[in-house]
């Protein structure tokens, strides 16, 4: 299954560089945390809420190239930068209940479309919704985005666990979505493409999610990713037994493998996990029974599984539920508490055992309640989109770069001046048609500053172009071919 949506920027991979499409979440009762500063500021102004007794669990948040949040969901309703729901960003079938309810990542290419993945929950839904997506146009409602029509809940696979994450293809443009099938071993790796989503790629390893005894919590607890996309951890709840298990990921085939358990005990339920910044550390949380967070060592014996199960240190006593690793470094944690006015922190997760620095009450909500879930990211933050300008429907919001074409209005040929920013070696002219669809793709670099391009395949009509680098883009101009 493919949806198709033209790229609107130049392919390249931002791994490495400052990231800040991850410095704004929104969760619980109007809790939130903006990062911008460096340091997580409290924010009240969200519109997450609890429903009930259940509270709330995951939520999904994506923030521009500056920092600037431009919208966010909780599986079922998508709120706008202006905290409203968007005209048609009601009744998506993720839940409020689910653990890792959403995701949301731009389609590559674009900063323009984005895909919000969705699944739903086992207590209200009975898993019947399964996973889908639906896709935001950032252009629609008056450039506070929408969700497109007839792109809404499109579903991918039925029957699967309340968890959902993505890792950076290898070839650093495209990502893959990974889910896992309940009543069953199977992971599913989806690769999006600025092609759309390919079919899965279905590893069976690992334990069969529930384990023996299906109970209501068998479907809970988190799915994450190690920051350099080469593991995956899982966790679930509440049947019998529990599981908690990590696995090796091939970032090049999609392909999961190598599955060992760090289960502390049978019995005990399990909801959160998250790896350290520099990959060597595990944590697992747990809710009922077992309670506390539990680190493992994944270098210890250099990764001999024996070793790494024998390093499990209990580095806090606590009921935690949500834990998410953040822009500055840090994991985040929900805890128990009624109402809950704050959040716990592992201030050093890539040190050894209590060096890790655990701290219980760490951040106050200023009036905002957590609950059990947090937003859910890509844990290395290698996001792609920019900023987006919605004037003509293509420009980004960029530098002023110089960018001249001769002649325009033009029939065969055109030359193309323009003048790449310091310090940038290459880059991309693309052109798109009226509509926003990308007619033709070049590629410039230092050793020039001008480029001759034949347009005779190019249709008569208005076109606009762009230069594009892996740091920063010119403005859309206008081009008039003729035939």
């Amino acid at each position: 299954m493919r949806y198709a949506i033209t790229t609107l920027i130049c392919l390249f991979s931002l791994f490495g560089k400052a990231q800040k499409q991850g410095n704004v979440w929104y969760f619980g009762n109007h809790a939130g945390l903006d990062f911008n500063s460096g340091s997580p500021i409290p924010l009240t102004n969200g519109s997450t809420y609890n429903a009930g007794s259940l509270g709330s669990e995951g939520t999904a948040v994506i923030s521009d190239s500056s920092g600037s949040v431009s919208f966010y969901t909780n599986g079922q309703q998508v709120w706008d930068k202006n905290h409203i729901v968007m005209p048609n960003g009601d009744s998506l079938l993720g839940n409020i209940s689910t653990t890792q309810a959403a995701l949301i990542i731009a389609q590559p290419g674009s900063s323009r479309y984005f895909y919000v993945f969705t699944v739903d929950d086992f207590y209200n839904d009975n898993l019947k919704y399964g996973f889908r997506y639906s896709i935001v146009d950032i252009c629609l409602n008056g450039g506070s985005g929408d969700v497109i029509f007839n792109q809404k809940n499109i579903k991918m696979l039925d029957t699967v666990c309340e968890k959902i994450t993505a890792v950076r293809h290898s070839n650093g443009t495209d990502y893959w979505i990974i889910v896992h099938k309940y009543y069953s071993d199977a992971f599913y790796a989806f690769q999006l493409s600025a092609s759309g989503i390919s079919n899965g790629v279905i590893s069976n390893t690992g334990s069969v999610h529930p384990v023996g005894m299906v109970g209501v919590g068998g479907a809970i607890g988190e799915l994450k990713a190690s920051p350099n996309g080469k593991r995956l951890a899982i966790v679930n709840g509440q049947s019998t037994p529990n599981i908690a298990e990590y696995f090796d990921f091939d970032n090049s085939t999609g392909v999961v493998s190598n599955p060992v358990s760090v289960q502390v005990n049978p019995n005990y339920s399990y909801y959160g996990a998250s790896f350290s910044p520099d990959n060597s550390k595990l944590y697992v949380s747990c809710w009922l029974n077992g309670n506390g967070v539990y680190q493992f060592n994944l270098a210890a014996g250099n990764g001999n599984k024996d070793s790494v199960i024998a390093s499990g240190t209990k580095v806090n006593a606590g009921v935690h539920w949500a834990m998410q690793l953040a822009v500055d470094g840090k994991i985040y944690l929900t805890r128990s508490g009624n109402p809950n006015a704050y959040i716990s922190e592992i201030s050093n997760p890539d040190g050894s055992g209590m060096n890790c620095n655990f701290i219980d009450s760490a951040i106050y909500l200023n009036g905002g309640i957590a609950s059990q879930g947090l937003p859910n990211f890509i844990d290395s933050y290698e996001y792609s989109n920019t900023s987006f300008r919605c004037v003509t429907g293509i420009e980004e919001w960029t530098k002023d770069i110089p960018l001249t074409v001769y002649p325009n209005p033009a029939e065969n040929y055109i030359t193309i001046g323009f003048q790449l920013p310091r310090g940038i070696t290459s880059g991309c002219i693309v052109f798109y048609d009226i509509m926003g669809k990308e007619a033709r793709r070049v590629s410039v670099d230092e050793n020039s500053n001008f480029k001759l391009i034949s347009i005779e395949d190019l249709a008569a009509g208005t076109y606009y172009y762009q230069l594009q680098t892996s740091g920063t883009s010119s403005a859309g101009k206008k081009l008039v071919v003729i035939k």
